[in-house]
């Protein structure tokens, strides 16, 4: 076993992917237990009710700042990773990026405002929710930011910057203020979130660009907006399937449900933070590997990052299915109802880990439009089966429709993969 961990690491490649990928993993780490740990602030320090007021109200955020982005997230990552040496290049994507979105986040932060009352009573059926969204809406904005810088920075490999932007330094925030400020409504939590974001947002894009040059070649916008058009669509199907089914409870269910269900996808996501630190290593790489037309680096990467996968994740997937009450009950009794909920959403994403970067490795290699088609299916089959589901079974039924259709996303992915590159990332023991 040692002679062959050796005979791997000799290749310059792999070497370049496991040390980078272990470094993001610790960082990856760090967020994860960061995450854990505000998610564990909010249900206790809140209770199952008012959790449930702000996680419903995060959700709503979460997904209309996937729709603002417009599509690009990739688009940011893909052309900064093909020419991140030339730092004019760099700055005028992500400000052209940004020159579009922010636009967009703004009107989707006043809508929200505005609309807070008529969502709450006509919509959600919560009244007490309205405060909660109206303070949460800025929200929109601070995310659109910090996801687009932190795809600027990872292209770049900048990982230690990167993932703290993505996943840790607003969540950090947001948890102190709420601890030491002793928050005791959702409402108090949503506007900690918003001015968190606010400071993060302003603090990562400084430090994004503080040291890029001003000359050099400016991007071709059309470029730009052909990836990023059908990139939209991936983004918003890929929102849809992870932040529908919280909505969905909110309109069919009591607020208690939605904090079962929030808290549950967030233990279950857990599974899938060492393929997000993978793919923080491997995305630039496709997309380099790409712009050579070095095919072969492409699949020699894609099926070692599996095998990295497989062996970090299983005994995590395991943990879960087999203590799922010891995990829900952290976060209080109540949350006990919830053990059947993260099992199946568990399985969900043990299938997205098992098969590897293939949303990457489609998107990177300039088939978005695979990629695309995918998400419709996915997407549109969460916004049908969740509210019949949630309707017939409740959240058990929302986690079941959910956890299928991640399931099936990334299986024709997979096939896609399969049909466009020429190789099975569930294949991962062949020969490299």
């Amino acid at each position: 076993m040692l002679y062959k961990i050796k005979a791997v690491l000799r290749d310059a490649e792999h070497r370049h992917t496991a040390i980078n990928a272990a470094i993001a993993l610790t960082i990856r780490v760090l967020g994860a237990g960061m995450a854990f740990l505000f998610n564990l602030i909010i249900a206790r320090q809140l209770g199952a009710e008012q959790a449930g007021y702000f996680f419903l109200s995060l959700a709503l955020t979460m997904l209309l700042a996937g729709i603002a982005r417009l599509g690009f997230d990739n688009t940011v990552l893909r052309f900064t990773s093909a020419d991140a040496d030339n730092g004019y290049t760099v700055k005028a994507i992500l400000n052209f990026a940004l020159k579009y979105v922010l636009p967009v986040a703004s009107l989707f932060t006043v809508s929200i405002y505005i609309l807070a009352p008529w969502l709450a009573v006509s919509v959600f059926n919560k009244p007490k929710i309205t405060y909660t969204l109206q303070l949460i809406a800025p929200a929109v904005i601070g995310l659109s930011i910090v996801f687009l810088v932190a795809m600027s920075l990872q292209a770049r490999h900048k990982l230690v910057a990167s993932i703290p932007c993505q996943n840790i330094a607003h969540l950090m925030l947001c948890g102190t203020a709420v601890v030491v400020f002793s928050a005791k409504s959702a409402s108090d939590a949503a506007l900690y979130l918003s001015l968190s974001l606010g400071v993060t947002s302003s603090f990562f894009y400084w430090l994004s660009i503080k040291n890029l040059n001003n000359n050099g070649e400016k991007p071709d916008p059309k470029k730009l907006w052909h990836s990023a058009r059908p990139n939209w669509v991936i983004i918003m199907m890929n929102q849809s399937v992870q932040w529908s089914a919280p909505i969905i409870i909110g309109v069919f269910l009591v607020a208690e449900q939605v904090a079962f269900f929030s808290v549950a996808q967030r233990i279950a996501l857990l599974t899938s933070f060492i393929l997000m630190a993978v793919n923080l290593v491997v995305a630039p790489k496709f997309s380099a590997f790409h712009a050579k037309g070095d095919e072969h680096g492409i699949r020699k990467t894609a099926l070692f990052s599996v095998r990295l996968l497989v062996l970090s994740a299983l005994p995590i997937v395991l943990f879960m299915l087999l203590f799922p009450e010891f995990l829900m009950s952290l976060f209080g009794n109540e949350f006990k109802q919830g053990a059947v909920i993260l099992q199946i959403l568990v399985l969900g994403q043990a299938v997205n880990v098992v098969t590897g970067s293939v949303g990457y490795l489609l998107m990177m290699s300039g088939h978005e439009r695979d990629m695309r088609l995918v998400t419709l299916i996915s997407g549109f089959g969460v916004l049908i089966s969740v509210p019949i589901f949630t309707k017939l079974f409740g959240a058990v039924g929302a986690a079941t429709a959910t956890a299928f259709f991640i399931s099936l996303q990334n299986l024709l992915a997979v096939y896609f993969v399969k049909k466009r590159l020429g190789f099975n990332t569930l294949k991962f023991w062949q020969k490299i």
